[in-house]
């Protein structure tokens, strides 16, 4: 029997990617998808699946206040939570809220399936990827250019070709509050060519 999930995410796109993804899989089966995070408990409520795979960064209610309204009533559905990265403090509160696992937006396809495969099983996933290391080796690294925690995260986007349409559609916001990004980041750096900014980018982990 397959696995029966939710999807809780306000943009379209992605949320029908996650859709496909699933369907192709062959183990889950998506029974509704959810674009207005004020929707998620009834709809929830009323169609009791195995899994839930909700944004972190949503409109009117983020991911957390989605998952303290699910965890509101009995259940044993596990829930997962979709987030561009995570830090510290972050997992922390997944953990706290009685989050199963989180998986990061820029998760290949085999590897989400392999994770929410493991979740079904009762495993708790909160070190994805290596991704604490990573973190920390970031703050790091942020620090030291002092960049923002959004700028290195459009920084991480731009290094993997994203463009500025695209990366705004990814983190919630305008394209020109990311326009807006890019010029601080720019003119933190300095640098007088694209080669020199493009290098600069094979520095940072992803």
């Amino acid at each position: 029997m397959k696995t029966k999930v939710i999807i809780i995410d306000d943009h379209a796109l992605f949320n029908e990617g996650m859709r496909l993804i699933l369907k192709e899989s062959g183990f889950f089966e998506v029974v509704e998808q959810v674009y207005d995070s004020r929707q998620a408990q009834i709809k929830c409520f009323s169609l009791k699946a195995d899994l839930i795979i909700v944004d972190y960064n949503m409109p009117y209610l983020n991911g957390l206040e989605v998952v303290r309204q699910l965890n509101a009533w009995d259940s044993d559905t596990k829930i997962v939570i979709v987030i561009m990265y995570a830090d510290k403090k972050e997992i922390e509160l997944f953990k706290k809220e009685g989050v199963d696992a989180y998986i990061t937006k820029t998760t290949p396809a085999i590897q989400l399936i392999e994770t929410l495969k493991k979740v079904m099983k009762g495993e708790k996933i909160f070190a994805f990827q290596n991704n604490v290391k990573a973190i920390s080796e970031n703050d790091s690294f942020a620090n030291k250019h002092q960049f923002t925690k959004r700028e290195m995260e459009i920084l991480r986007l731009i290094k993997q070709e994203e463009t500025t349409e695209k990366i705004a559609n990814m983190l919630n916001i305008s394209f020109y509050n990311v326009e807006t990004h890019r010029k601080n980041i720019n003119h933190k750096l300095k640098f007088k060519s694209k080669k020199e900014f493009y290098d600069f980018l094979d520095t940072i982990e992803e």
